[in-house]
């Protein structure tokens, strides 16, 4: 198990007898574990399990806690392939926010402050240091920000977007002034004040699409080379050689983890598939294609067993 430690402070008028209302607390706590969780699940799928806990810090001056994030690898994770890597929950806490990043960089909240009413004339992805790293350009000043794909990807998924502005709704109530994330100490990982905070229902948050990426629309037929019995983790295909790919079909998911269809390994599965590739600006292909199943047609035993029968 893999355990880090930050600290939650709010501060204001309401707060001034070291205590808070149940009403606003416990909300912004219960979407700060649904943050947590939801981005371990968009990283990790199964893999791992994520636990929150909260400790007062009775050594304070406004209204504090401490926050334990607790991260449990399961069995099977032995098991996986060395580039199947499990995101830790120190990586996750630092991509969010709420630890400071090792290397710098700007993290999730950081990304909805500098977003927060701005229009995104354009993004794309880029290659820095071999790592993936959006460039996204903001109209009317000139101005562009360099984010990781990993803090991209958690800004992009609408579900761990809402989560963290919800862990904020306490500063849109009178009597509160500020929420910060920081290390009990004195090093501030992230401040939020009122004119921070943006609204889940108004659109003040932009959508930001990469224009260097193309998606194309495949229906084929693939091997399965390794199917996931359990979870969401990614099942190795054969399309034209090895892949990776998520299965986006729930319902036939669901029917095969629970043994109602049967697709053993060397069975062909009629699918629609995406394939999503990264070009530069001369169009040329610059990392490996991403796969998603989208849809399973139909599934086609291995030969020998169509032989048995």
């Amino acid at each position: 198990m893999q355990m880090v430690r930050t600290t939650i402070k709010y501060d204001g008028s309401a707060l001034a007898g070291k205590s808070m209302d149940v009403a606003d607390l416990a909300p912004s706590l219960i979407a700060l574990s649904d943050l947590i969780k939801a981005a371990n699940r968009q990283f990790n799928g199964d893999r791992s399990g994520v636990k929150i806990l909260v400790n007062a810090n009775l050594d304070q001056n406004c209204f504090e806690l401490f926050i334990d994030l607790a991260q449990t690898l399961w069995e099977s994770v032995s098991n996986l392939i060395a580039d199947d890597r499990v995101a830790t929950i120190k990586e996750i806490a630092e991509w969010i926010g709420i630890l400071k990043p090792a290397a710098g960089g700007i993290t999730l909240y950081a990304l909805i402050k500098i977003l927060r009413g701005k229009t995104v004339e354009s993004t794309t992805i880029e290659k820095n240091d071999g790592k993936d790293v959006l460039q996204i350009h903001i109209y009317g000043d000139s101005n562009h920000v360099t984010v990781d794909k990993n803090v991209y990807e958690m800004y992009s998924n609408q579900v761990i977007r809402n989560h963290a502005i919800k862990v904020l709704e306490p500063l849109t109530k009178d009597g509160y002034d500020s929420l910060e994330f920081y290390d009990g100490k004195k090093k501030v990982y992230e401040h939020f004040d009122k004119s921070d905070v943006p609204s889940i229902d108004n659109g003040n948050l932009p959508e930001i699409q990469p224009q260097n990426v193309v998606i194309s629309k495949i229906k084929t037929i693939v091997r399965i080379r390794k199917p996931a019995y359990e979870g969401n983790s990614k099942w190795t295909l054969v399309y034209k050689r090895a892949i990776e790919a998520a299965i986006e079909d729930k319902d036939w998911l669901e029917k095969f983890q629970s043994n109602v269809v049967s697709a053993p390994p060397g069975s062909a599965l009629e699918v629609d598939m995406d394939e999503k590739v990264v070009i530069n600006s001369k169009g040329e292909q610059i990392e490996e294609p991403v796969y998603t199943v989208t849809k399973v047609h139909s599934v086609a035993p291995p030969a020998e067993q169509i032989q048995l029968i």
